[in-house]
């Protein structure tokens, strides 16, 4: 192998640490190709090394533009998410006091340490307003379910509809008329 490039370099001195070169050698494939050519050189040998290389040169700047496209582009992107950050802060970022320097978000409980409702199976174990746990025990099985699977097991009107066999339409007017009905009970009640 060694001689092999050696011969090479030999016969084209110029193209001695010449990365791109070097990487094209570095392939197995290349090797043959070079090997094939300086055992018995032709004018077709030397036209389809030729045609090998163009293809791995082409590779190259075409990894190298795509890269450095990538990072131009993204830097371009952080740059307008920055700018439009600072120009729209979100409430969140706001600073509580001014002589604090905490924002916000600081007061936002970290979600990991919130104990989850999976040791819950209805709302009727968890809920302990007792208003709107006797607005909830008006509604029916059938809104008391979808409200538990909603709000307890975290699962979206697809899912619930996938699980009770019914249209995602139904079970989103379903939701809405038990929520409908929860706020409706517990207005009453506060007259």
């Amino acid at each position: 192998m060694d001689s092999l490039i050696s011969e090479f370099y030999r016969h084209y001195p110029h193209l001695k640490h010449n990365k791109a070169v070097d990487s094209f050698i570095s392939k197995s494939e290349n090797q043959k190709l070079i090997e094939d050519f300086l055992r018995q050189p032709s004018e077709r040998k030397e036209e389809h090394l030729n045609e090998a290389f163009k293809a791995h040169y082409f590779d190259i700047r075409f990894t190298s533009y795509v890269s450095s496209s990538l990072y131009f582009h993204s830097v371009n992107f952080d740059k307008h998410v920055r700018k439009y950050s600072e120009r729209h802060p979100l409430t969140l970022d706001n600073k509580v006091d001014q002589d604090e320097g905490g924002s916000f978000i600081d007061l936002v409980p970290d979600p990991a340490e919130i104990p989850p409702f999976s040791h819950y199976s209805t709302l009727t174990e968890c809920l302990e307003n007792e208003e709107l746990l006797q607005a909830y025990e008006a509604l029916t099985d059938k809104q008391k379910h979808i409200l538990d699977l909603a709000y307890i097991q975290e699962f979206n009107d697809t899912e619930i509809s996938r699980i009770l066999g019914i249209s995602q339409q139904a079970v989103s007017k379903t939701h809405r008329k038990a929520l409908s009905t929860l706020k409706s009970i517990l207005e009453k009640g506060e007259s």
